[in-house]
């Protein structure tokens, strides 16, 4: 599900905007995280508080897809409200300067099982009914 965008601008200013129905995070902008660390993150992901502060969101790393090898961003914020988001941010295919930011899912996939509906049992059954008969 998407729920942002960031935006490289004209003068190289990368910020945008990360938001869901528990928050708003209006002035997303990067900063660049120097360690030396191999599991370090490649950026701390920043907004400003109320009063202006920087205050630190989460943490992004560079990664690239297993399949293509194309270059995307993973990481997380971390909100009161919503707890650790687990986010990725994905090149815009129509635009560039700007990646969209997109609330990652679980990577397991279930395993395709059958599935046995359970027989009608007489006219009990609200299955036995027709459709415009439930009313």
């Amino acid at each position: 599900m998407n729920i942002g965008e960031i935006i490289r601008n004209d003068d190289g200013i990368v910020s945008g905007y990360i938001a869901e129905a528990d928050f708003d995070f209006a002035n997303v902008f990067f900063q660049k995280v120097e360690s030396s660390h191999p599991r370090a993150p490649l950026f701390n992901l920043m907004t400003r508080s109320p009063r202006g502060r920087q205050v630190r969101l989460g943490s992004i790393w560079e990664r690239a897809t297993k399949e293509t090898g194309e270059v995307y961003f993973g990481g997380y914020i971390d909100s009161a409200r919503s707890g650790y988001v687990p986010i990725r941010l994905f090149r815009s295919r129509q635009d560039a300067r700007v990646w969209n930011v997109v609330r990652a899912t679980s990577q397991r996939r279930r395993e395709a099982e059958d599935i046995d509906l359970p027989e009608q049992d007489g006219a009990d059954s609200a299955l036995a009914h027709h459709p415009d008969e439930l009313n």
